[in-house]
């Protein structure tokens, strides 16, 4: 019954340590989320003016001014609302998924305590540009007419504006908790690293997202090509990081699109270059030394968390073992 006593202790000191854990973790997600954001903000403007000055001056020189302040509005408003996404990432209700093992956070921990050697290698100067080659049926590419009939300015941002309504009544619902209530059920151990791991999951989706949007608002002003289809602007922003980096230039893609039943001598009369925006988490990092520095903060509490979690489970695992020896004894009986 010592043993057991002691064994009971020591996990109530564990608990103790998750409890002070949980809200240091909850701040430190707080801060980089908020600086996240700011750098998401910051770095979706400046791939915009490149695409815009640098990609396709021409075409964007043909817009109004009224026309540029427009999109430029519509850039900031996008960036702005995804800004506010990161932040309600904090205080989605957390749920306890029970775990078989521990390799799914693990594998994300060597992710994390990897990243600065992978900002090392990024330093490297990139000297060979990178294209990609997405192939469609043609018939979609080069279409002369459109059946449907093209939607007004007042009919997108209608609809845009009832997807955001959407989307923000479905936050609603999943928000309705206070950040002490969170904080209060990341106490449990396994609940902490669950919500921990959908805020990472749910940071690309995001900043997908933004790109889709942002590059759907340069095709709108015909900025970006008009013939491209929707569902290969799309796949432009699903491109993971490793496929995108051109000349140095972060978060620009440069692709070839090529028809999918292409002659081999009309080729070139098939392809179709062109730029899209793909916002990429390590770039963002990598370029802000605001962000980079709480990623930091991140990756060493993470560490700690994962130490936290491994004592506790094998606590665990001790009184249970010491509870079922006792269990034995109290009803084992000679015959």
């Amino acid at each position: 019954m010592g043993v057991i006593t002691e064994i009971e202790q020591d996990l109530q000191r564990i608990e103790e340590a998750i409890a002070d854990m949980a809200q240091e973790v909850y701040t430190t997600y707080q801060g980089y989320l908020q600086v996240l954001g700011q750098g998401m903000r910051q770095q979706l403007i400046l791939a915009s003016y490149h695409i815009c000055t640098q990609g396709y001056p021409q075409e964007f020189l043909k817009l109004s001014f009224s026309q540029r302040q427009k999109m430029q509005e519509e850039l900031r408003e996008k960036s702005k609302f995804a800004a506010q996404e990161l932040q309600k990432l904090l205080n989605r209700n957390p749920e306890s998924k029970p775990k078989s093992n521990d390799s799914s956070f693990a594998e994300l921990m060597k992710i994390l305590l990897n990243e600065e050697e992978k900002q090392k290698d990024q330093v490297e100067p990139k000297v060979k540009e990178k294209k990609e080659t997405i192939e469609f049926d043609s018939s979609e590419l080069f279409a002369s007419k459109i059946s449907a009939q093209p939607k007004t300015d007042s009919q997108d941002q209608e609809a845009e504006e009832k997807e955001e309504e959407k989307a923000n009544e479905t936050e609603g619902e999943k928000i309705k908790i206070s950040p002490e209530d969170i904080i209060d059920k990341l106490s449990d151990i396994d609940t902490l690293i669950s919500w921990q791991e959908n805020i990472e999951e749910q940071i690309p989706v995001i900043l997908k997202k933004l790109s889709h949007l942002t590059n759907c608002i340069l095709q709108k002003v015909e900025i970006l090509p008009k013939k491209i289809p929707a569902k290969v602007l799309e796949a432009a922003t699903k491109m993971e990081s490793a496929d995108s980096p051109v000349g140095g230039r972060p978060h620009i893609l440069n692709l070839l699109i090529q028809a999918e039943d292409a002659d081999d001598d009309d080729d070139d009369d098939k392809i179709t270059r062109m730029m899209a925006i793909n916002l990429q988490l390590s770039e963002i990092e990598f370029t802000d030394i605001n962000v980079a520095s709480w990623r930091k903060k991140v990756r060493s509490l993470l560490g700690k968390v994962s130490q936290l979690q491994r004592e506790y489970h094998k606590k665990q695992r001790e009184l249970a073992v010491m509870e079922a020896e006792s269990a034995w004894r109290s009803s084992w009986y000679e015959d």
